[in-house]
């Protein structure tokens, strides 16, 4: 009898996983997909995946399995369910794209009996133990084609400050890395409690200074004061606003939103996804499970789902230095 595995998308969405998916449908003897993350696999029917339409899908922000926030897998009834129906298909492993929430999911699953893989796919980049998620990259790339076009209006017509929202939930390596890449003059992220007096004397700094403007990235986790809601945006106008009566200049506001959720996938992100689907592939051929698939130090790696479930990672101490010596933290 041929092995089956089935693949979901679940949680936030990010783009590269069509490049994770093509060695699947190519090489694995049986694949079925669902739509709607872990609640699909009760709710939807499953379907086949075409190799060809895998592959013309890589250059593509559109995944070929449509993703969603699970009620379902939070509940022992709704994983009971789960199972049921996976047993049902003779589906021997299940693969999930997804974040933290549905890692945690995915560990209860094992433990319970199904065997999983997870890939992890999240714009937040907050996997313990992994060098970077699916859709990070692209979504870095997005802040920072964000803060060039920026930089280019802020000369056009100096005297402002500009605050852009990055996503991230309660992380902030998003927006440390995008702050980086486009070189903004401060970055606020919440692993690094912001110092308003630091920061309002940066800015002041910027505008006399000939260029005459000051750019801010802050991560949403900042913006809201540590309480993130799905789908909310604008945490960071108070902030502006604050800004504005302390310096007594404009400031301006660039959210980019669920753009970063859906860039045209970049390089990086599909070499990662092109390894993480390669050795879920061996590791499925095999017949293991209960591991995270990523990259650690340039190499692919597996970690056990129980060693990362509740972990947070913490920002990269390197970008940290960098963003210190370009006077970008306080």
């Amino acid at each position: 009898m041929k092995r089956k595995i089935a693949l979901i998308a679940s949680g936030g969405d990010a783009v590269g996983i069509n490049s994770a998916i093509l060695p699947l449908v190519q090489h694995a003897e049986s694949v079925l997909a669902f739509h709607g993350g872990y609640d699909g696999i009760i709710h939807h029917a499953p379907f086949m995946l075409n190799e060809t339409e895998v592959r013309l899908a890589v250059a593509s922000n559109r995944n070929v399995l449509r993703s969603a926030r699970s009620q379902l897998a939070w509940q022992p009834a709704g994983r009971a369910s789960i199972r049921r129906r996976l047993r049902e298909l003779d589906v021997d492993l299940l693969l999930v794209f997804g974040g933290g929430g549905s890692l945690q999911a995915a560990r209860c699953l094992q433990e319970e009996g199904q065997p999983v893989l997870l890939i992890p796919m999240t714009v937040d980049n907050d996997i313990p133990g992994l060098d970077d998620t699916l859709g990070f990259s692209s979504a870095v790339g997005v802040i920072a084609q964000a803060l060039d076009q920026l930089h280019g209006t802020a000369h056009n017509m100096p005297g402002r400050i500009y605050l852009l929202e990055a996503f991230g939930a309660g992380c902030g390596h998003l927006a440390l890395s995008g702050a980086l890449a486009g070189a903004a003059h401060a970055v606020l992220i919440p692993e690094i409690p912001p110092d308003m007096h630091w920061l309002q004397q940066r800015l002041r700094h910027c505008l006399n200074a000939p260029f005459g403007y000051g750019i801010v990235v802050c991560a949403e986790g900042v913006a809201g004061s540590g309480r993130v809601m799905a789908g909310s945006q604008g945490g960071a106008v108070a902030l502006g606003q604050q800004l504005e009566a302390t310096l007594d200049v404009p400031v301006r506001y660039t959210l980019p939103g669920y753009c970063q959720r859906a860039a045209t996938p970049v390089t990086a992100d599909r070499l990662l996804a092109s390894a993480s689907g390669q050795q879920a592939l061996q590791l499925f051929q095999q017949g293991e499970s209960g591991l995270v698939i990523g990259m650690a130090r340039g190499q692919t790696t597996c970690i056990r789902l129980q060693a990362i479930a509740a972990g947070k990672r913490q920002p990269d101490p390197h970008l940290v230095v960098a963003a210190r010596n370009l006077q970008m933290i306080n």
